[in-house]
């Protein structure tokens, strides 16, 4: 289900994890290669942030732009390609996910699982055909990383696992069940942040250590109790968008000069066990 943020978060247009729609967006790193970025949104914009890596939202219909000559184009939801293959996310020019393709199942790695990954170009990986390798790092120069559920429905009603929802990225490439948190906590696993992403907390790979009222262009570049929001909200910011914290409204506590603990969702739409969450922004923004 979607939920409504307050109108002060930073929705991030990017070309690294892409979706269609608006929503703050994530960056990713793997040692040498970039495998992509995320951008995800809330259901309410309190800013337009630029940047040019990751984009998510979910709610609305996927994208798959013309991939070329050489490669089979294909419709991540369907999984319409032929057997022995599968739909995966990749980066038609060899950097961000931007469209989808179909890939050989190389792997029966299930959900869950420990899994190698070849890069955005090739986006092989040694999965099943129910996942694909996510939250990749580079491990002794080889990229690892988890066997991810592709999300079920559709676009509009995306169907994922308890305790997972659906991240809808990069242009509807990517459609993974992924874990939900809760921010206050930051209970994901090493290597993993909670952040908003998709209408939803997820724990996703964080690509940067960047402190609070710092500028940022995604919602992974920030560090883990961050996240990235508009200029207008905050009390100062030397770019469009800046690592705001998350607070406890039971216990509220806003470091950063100028900002007080405001309820992250709208009156009355927080879901359950969110309630307590704030964000340390501009008093009345």
């Amino acid at each position: 289900m979607m939920q409504e943020a307050n109108r002060w978060l930073v929705v991030i247009a990017s070309a690294g994890l892409l979706a269609c729609g608006d929503g703050p967006k994530l960056v990713g790193e793997t040692g040498g290669e970039d495998v992509g970025a995320t951008e995800t949104s809330g259901a309410s914009d309190l800013g337009d942030p630029d940047g040019d890596e990751t984009e998510t939202t979910e709610g609305e219909a996927s994208f798959v732009p013309d991939i070329g000559d050489g490669e089979a184009e294909c419709d991540p939801w369907a999984q319409d390609c032929p057997g022995g293959e599968k739909c995966v996310p990749y980066g038609s020019t060899g950097g961000n996910w931007d469209a989808n393709k179909c890939v050989p199942v190389l792997g029966e790695g299930q959900p869950g699982d420990s899994c190698t990954y070849e890069g955005t170009s090739l986006a092989t990986d040694s999965c099943g055909p129910e996942s694909h390798c996510w939250d990749v790092m580079e491990v002794d120069g080889q990229l690892e990383g988890v066997c991810t559920s592709f999300c079920d429905g559709s676009a509009d009603s995306p169907l994922c696992d308890p305790g997972t929802s659906c991240l809808i990225a990069n242009e509807g490439s990517i459609t993974l069940c992924i874990d939900t948190c809760d921010p206050l906590l930051q209970g994901c696993s090493e290597g993993l942040g909670c952040f908003w992403a998709n209408n939803d907390f997820q724990c996703i790979f964080t690509a940067g250590e960047i402190p609070e009222a710092e500028a940022c262009a995604y919602i992974n570049d920030c560090a883990p109790g961050l996240t990235c929001a508009a200029a207008e909200v905050l009390p100062s910011c030397s770019g469009s968008s800046c690592c705001a914290a998350y607070c406890d409204l039971a216990a509220p506590d806003c470091p950063q000069e100028g900002t007080e603990c405001t309820p992250f969702f709208e009156e009355g739409l927080a879901p359950p066990t969110y309630e307590d969450v704030g964000l340390c922004i501009l008093p009345g923004a």
